[in-house]
């Protein structure tokens, strides 16, 4: 690359650590990096009984805390697949997100009851979602996102006249990293996972930013060596 680049990660741990070894092996050499966390990922005390439920839906990797004892499973991401995965559930569908699976199950027959495990904060309403399918629904809280204050070294990064790569993969991640910073870095490269993510940031800091074209990990990660390559 012509110039050093910083990366600013701010994914909840064990994700930095997993983009960090990705970004490694497609890059080539190491990469300075700044590691703050915005979110904590704090499981849930009670995992619910699903074997009263049809299909489970899990919009998240970290939702899966507990046995599924192959249940149907409908995932958003390859990530919350594997997890399900592993977790004994039967991965029936996977899609991109969370708009695509609810029109997914639009053109599928009634699944029968079904149970939600979702986190403290959800960008989509799945529940209301189902409700506007005459789909039986409940949702379970299975773990919480905890807010963490961006750090010292993050803040100064993006708000620095250094060049930046600052990837936001949710549009929660993307409100507290805006509401951290008091100005926008002149050469901050912004990446965000979806136009939600995206237009948190904008919202919150009246700054730029690039959109993958799908919100996948796999995406964020040729954008990010994209840029570090530029």
């Amino acid at each position: 690359m012509s110039t050093q680049k910083t990366l600013v990660l701010t994914r909840p741990d064990p994700s930095n650590t997993e983009v960090l070894a990705q970004i490694k092996a497609r890059f080539g050499e190491t990469v300075p990096v700044i590691v703050s966390p915005a979110l904590k990922i704090v499981p849930g005390q009670n995992w619910p009984d699903v074997s009263p439920y049809d299909v489970v839906i899990a919009t998240s990797s970290h939702a899966i805390q507990g046995p599924l004892h192959g249940k149907p499973v409908y995932c958003v991401g390859v990530r919350t697949a594997d997890a399900a995965s592993r977790a004994g559930g039967d991965v029936r569908h996977c899609a991109l997100d969370a708009a695509r699976l609810i029109e997914w199950m639009r053109t599928q027959p009634d699944p029968g009851a079904i149970i939600y495990l979702r986190g403290s904060h959800v960008a989509t309403d799945i529940p209301a979602a189902l409700d506007g399918l005459a789909i039986q629904g409940d949702a379970a809280q299975t773990y919480r996102q905890e807010e963490q204050a961006l750090s010292q070294a993050a803040c100064e990064a993006i708000e620095g006249d250094a060049p930046v790569i600052l990837p936001l993969y949710s549009p929660r991640s993307a409100r507290l990293v805006g509401q951290a910073v008091k100005r926008i870095g002149q050469q901050l490269h912004v990446i965000a996972i979806s136009d939600a993510a995206a237009q948190a940031w904008r919202d919150q800091t009246g700054g730029t930013c690039e959109v993958t074209d799908d919100p996948t990990g796999e995406a964020m990660l040729d954008r990010i060596v994209a840029a570090l390559n530029v």
